[in-house]
C-alpha cells in the first residue's frame, strides 16, 4: 500500500467487538461521566444550557441510546481515534493528528522498517 494511502472505516458499536475500555476513554475525553451498571454503560453529560442529559451503552446488544441533544457521530470519530491511537501503539507506530480543511481530525502514520 503506496505511503500516502487514505483509509476510511464505518464504526458501528457491535456487542462482541467494541472494546469498552477505549468506548469509555473516548466518551470521558468528550466530557461524558461513565459509569457502569450491570450491563451498560451509564452516559451523563451537560449540554451548553447547564440540563444534565444521559444515555447509555447496553454492552449484551451493542445499542447506544443518547439524549437528542448529543451527535453520536461525534462519538464514533472519538472512538475510533482511541481505537487507531491503541492499535499505532500495538504496532509500535507513531501517530500524527490534525485537523484536515473539513474540520475532521486525521492522523498521519509513521511508520519504521
Amino acid at each position: 500500500m503506496p505511503c500516502y494511502t487514505i483509509q476510511q472505516s464505518h464504526v458501528e458499536f457491535l456487542a462482541k467487538s467494541t472494546d469498552l475500555t477505549l468506548l469509555t476513554e473516548a466518551l470521558r475525553k468528550l466530557g461524558f461521566e461513565v459509569s457502569e451498571l450491570d450491563h451498560r454503560l451509564v452516559l451523563r453529560k451537560r449540554d451548553p444550557n447547564g440540563y444534565c442529559r444521559s444515555g447509555s451503552y447496553d454492552r449484551t446488544t451493542g445499542r447506544l441510546e443518547l439524549d437528542s441533544a448529543w451527535d453520536v457521530n461525534e462519538i464514533k470519530r472519538a472512538y475510533s481515534e482511541r481505537v487507531v491511537d491503541s492499535q499505532a501503539r500495538k504496532f509500535g507506530w507513531q501517530l500524527e493528528w490534525s485537523t484536515n480543511a473539513t474540520g475532521h481530525r486525521q492522523a498521519t502514520v509513521l511508520r519504521r522498517g
